[in-house]
């Protein structure tokens, strides 16, 4: 008996059906499985069925504040705790303030600031949701107008983070009529409203053409000091609490995406891969979470046949300076949260949310 299990493992092992464990300076790419279907409603719903790995692309994602994680995409809400538990898991009705969330950060365990609206149907609009109801408080806007004919208000807004319970946002305003776009950053109280502008800078028109007709996207997280790190199509920039610039890398991206560590340590996409001596392995999941995965592991090497719906490279900045990292190209969203970032790739039939740790000293 114990001559045939031997055997079946080995030929699952030579199969590929057993996962190699990350050596001491790998990274672990562990596919994160949660519930989609519950019985009954609220706080008294029980899942229902086996959880899954392998889902739709989750484009807004967010620490919760208690080592867990929350995502949004088209209406569809998800809420893993720090233990890999499945605590929500809902879909709004069209028309519902929190079916239209561009983005989203944690003030607290119980509550998140989010970027709501389209402009196409909700004029955009910053708010904070208590997640325990799911109750909405909308912070007061920028009305148009009110500084001249070319004040265009809350235009749009982008990214979002929190820092000493004031909101850091990203703002675009037009500037009509030589230029396109500028960005500001903005720190607003989320009691009063109150804002004060940190930092702006141009967006050109031919900025990140994937993205059309939205936007140019920009992407900004905080460390623990409250220096703020910008991701945009042409450059990685940090900036102090107070605006300050600090550094400013040149890159060309289409979807630049930055998640920070609490001691400034950063992940950012954007840009080609690079070759590196680094690995990430994958840990765990089902088959088809490794599969959909497995064209992200070796981005420089990926064959012309693979077509990602996103290519950016991934690279990490700390201390030492900055370090590519050849595997998660094309990121939709990414957060640090209990100990590890969580990053959501893929899309429709091959999105997956990955816990990405980091080799120990990293």
């Amino acid at each position: 008996m114990l001559r045939g299990a031997a055997v079946i493992a080995a030929i699952m092992f030579v199969s590929g059906c057993t996962p190699p464990a990350p050596g001491p300076d790998d990274w672990a790419l562990e596919p994160i499985s949660f519930q989609t279907s519950f019985v009954g409603s609220g706080p008294q719903a029980t899942p229902a069925g086996p959880p899954t790995d392998l889902t739709y692309g989750m484009h807004v994602l967010s620490a919760d504040g208690a080592g867990g994680f929350w995502t949004a995409s088209s209406g569809s809400w998800l809420h893993v705790g720090a233990d890999g538990e499945t605590l929500a898991s809902f879909a709004t009705e069209t028309g519902d303030p929190l079916s239209l969330i561009g983005a989203m950060a944690p003030l607290s365990p119980t509550e998140l600031v989010v970027v709501q609206g389209d402009r196409a149907h909700v004029m955009p609009m910053l708010s904070v949701v208590d997640t325990t109801t799911m109750t909405v408080r909308d912070l007061p806007g920028d009305a148009v107008g009110d500084e001249g004919a070319l004040d265009f208000g809350d235009f749009e807004f982008g990214d979002v983070a929190v820092h000493e319970g004031d909101a850091i946002v990203v703002r675009y305003q037009p500037r009509p009529p030589e230029d396109y776009l500028d960005y500001e950053v903005l720190r607003v109280d989320l009691d009063s409203g109150a804002r004060t502008v940190l930092h702006s800078g141009p967006v050109e028109v031919d900025d990140a053409p994937s993205a059309r007709p939205g936007v140019p996207p920009i992407s900004i997280d905080v460390d623990d000091a409250g220096r703020m790190y910008l991701a945009t199509p042409t450059a990685r920039i940090v900036l102090a609490a107070d605006g300050t610039e600090l550094s400013r890398e040149p890159q060309v991206a289409n979807h630049p995406l930055v998640a920070v560590a609490p001691d400034g340590t950063a992940l950012w996409w954007g840009g080609e891969p690079e070759q590196s001596d680094v690995q990430g392995v994958v840990v765990g999941g089902s088959s088809e979470a490794r599969e959909a995965i497995e064209p992200r592991l070796h981005c420089a090497e990926t064959s012309g046949d693979v077509v990602l719906r996103r290519s950016d490279a991934l690279r990490l900045s700390d201390s030492g300076g900055q370090h590519p990292l050849p595997f998660l190209c094309g990121a939709n969203a990414a957060a640090w949260t209990g100990g590890s970032w969580v990053v959501a790739t893929g899309g429709e039939g091959d999105g997956v949310v990955i816990r990405l740790t980091p080799p120990a000293g990293t």
